[in-house]
């Protein structure tokens, strides 16, 4: 992939005021805590969080540097080979990798308490008790604003209060300030650009940069918009506005890995509803609904700019396990180390399973970020559309007419999912959102058999 070394040199307000005039901004916070009194993050009507510009003269005369999606900061595999350095050579999948696994934590009860093998929990907590940090900023469930935001974790049961995957938008300014306001060497989890974010930080500034001790991410098919959160809840009986919390990730004793479910629970009763994922509309990761737009050019799949990054391993020997399997990539010397001596201990059960096996378990993202995004570059381009520039190439000569339509049928539904939420809030119900996204689905179902049939075989890249 071609690799973009950019240097900023202009004002925070130059960087990111491209970002917000074409819709694309994550959401991630990088720039309020650059510029705490020009930016402040809110949600906008969809409930996706975004930052919006509060004093623009301020702005100017902030520098800029931090921002995931600017053309202005440099890309993963710039970022990738300051951290990391080139003893490393870089993957053009994965980044500078030293080792990738597939396996689970086995002390305690951290795979249980996880969305997959509980290797993300199990590796902070092991840090904090090995003195390697003295917090994490990561997700927690909301006490107030929403049911998810960052928070700062200080203790082992705090870190283990963050376990599981939260598919919900969020911003880590506020929690970052405060970490790095007294807590000592911190850890940041997060989804591949908001550790690319923190990584922008932590060179412009030296606050974030001598606080900053670990980096964590959460492999990402995309960041989720509130409704997604909202829609299954309401599928399973518990309207929006009386949710008191969410499990994204219910594993089921008796079924394989991908087969879990979807709970909620109701501010009103107190009762916990489920069903299986399989049952919902709006469930397929590859079908767009409620993806926030910045992901649709996003190219980083795995965290290339983290000292570690976990996800979960769909592999066929590993999706059986109802118990859940992580993939885990290690770039960082110290938490090689840390992995290497706990797997002699028996607290991890891991097998080496080599980068191309690693890269296999995200297939489906490689295809989003690699074939799907030059389409989605291309499309833009020809639609005059401003978008940061990537490491993938516009173009459609590789890729098959009844793909190209598949990706432009998730764009659309990407839209029509935030648009048949709101109609369903408008009516007081869940059927016109069930309605449409199920029809889309088969849909994209009928779509996927014909490519199989009769296009062009997909870019293994």
């Amino acid at each position: 992939m071609q690799q973009n070394p950019a240097t900023p040199t202009g004002s925070l307000h130059d960087e990111i005021g491209p970002v917000l005039k074409a819709g694309l901004c994550v959401g991630c916070g990088a720039c309020a805590v650059r510029a705490p009194d020009a930016i402040r993050m809110s949600r906008d009507s969809d409930g996706v969080m975004q930052a919006v510009i509060a004093d623009a003269a301020a702005l100017d005369a902030e520098p800029g540097g931090v921002c995931p999606f600017s053309d202005a900061t440099p890309d993963e595999g710039a970022v990738g080979t300051r951290v990391f350095g080139t003893d490393v050579p870089a993957d053009p999948r994965l980044g500078r990798v030293r080792r990738s696994y597939a396996g689970f934590a086995a002390a305690a009860d951290f795979r249980a308490k996880g969305s997959s093998g509980g290797m993300a929990t199990w590796v902070l907590v092991e840090a904090m008790r090995q003195g390697m940090i003295d917090a994490v900023v990561n997700v927690h469930p909301a006490k107030d604003g929403g049911l998810f935001n960052f928070a700062v974790a200080r203790s082992e049961a705090e870190i283990r209060a963050g376990a599981k995957t939260r598919y919900y938008s969020v911003s880590f300014d506020t929690a970052l300030r405060d970490a790095i306001d007294g807590s000592g060497r911190i850890a940041f989890v997060g989804v591949p650009c908001f550790v690319t974010a923190v990584r922008h930080l932590a060179a412009a500034d030296p606050a974030v940069g001598d606080a900053l001790a670990l980096t964590v991410a959460i492999i990402c098919g995309h960041m989720k918009s509130p409704g997604f959160a909202e829609s299954l809840a309401w599928q399973v009986g518990v309207a929006p506005d009386d949710i008191a919390a969410v499990d994204f990730r219910v594993k089921q004793p008796d079924r394989s890995a991908k087969m879990y479910g979807f709970s909620a629970i109701s501010k009103a009763t107190g009762e916990t509803r489920m069903k299986p994922m399989a049952q919902l509309a709006g469930r397929r990761w590859d079908g767009g609904y409620f993806r926030l737009a910045a992901c649709d050019f996003c190219d980083d799949v795995v965290g290339e700019t983290a000292d570690v990054s976990f996800g979960d391993a769909w592999l066929p020997e590993y999706d059986a396990d109802p118990g859940g399997t992580n993939v885990v990539m290690v770039r960082s010397p110290a938490i090689e180390t840390l992995i290497e001596t706990a797997r002699t201990r028996g607290d991890v059960t891991l097998d080496d399973i080599g980068h191309d096996r690693a890269a296999a378990s995200q297939a489906g993202g490689f295809r989003d970020r690699r074939d799907a995004l030059a389409y989605r570059l291309w499309h833009a381009d020809r639609t005059g559309r401003w978008h940061p520039r990537k490491r993938v190439t516009p173009g459609v000569s590789n890729i098959g007419r009844i793909r190209r339509l598949m990706y432009r049928v998730r764009m659309t539904v990407r839209r029509r999912s935030f648009a048949a939420l709101r109609l369903s809030k408008t009516v007081g119900s869940i059927l016109p959102y069930r309605y449409e996204m199920t029809a889309w689905h088969k849909f994209q179902v009928l779509l996927g058999k014909a490519d199989t049939k009769f296009g062009k075989p997909v870019s293994k890249k």
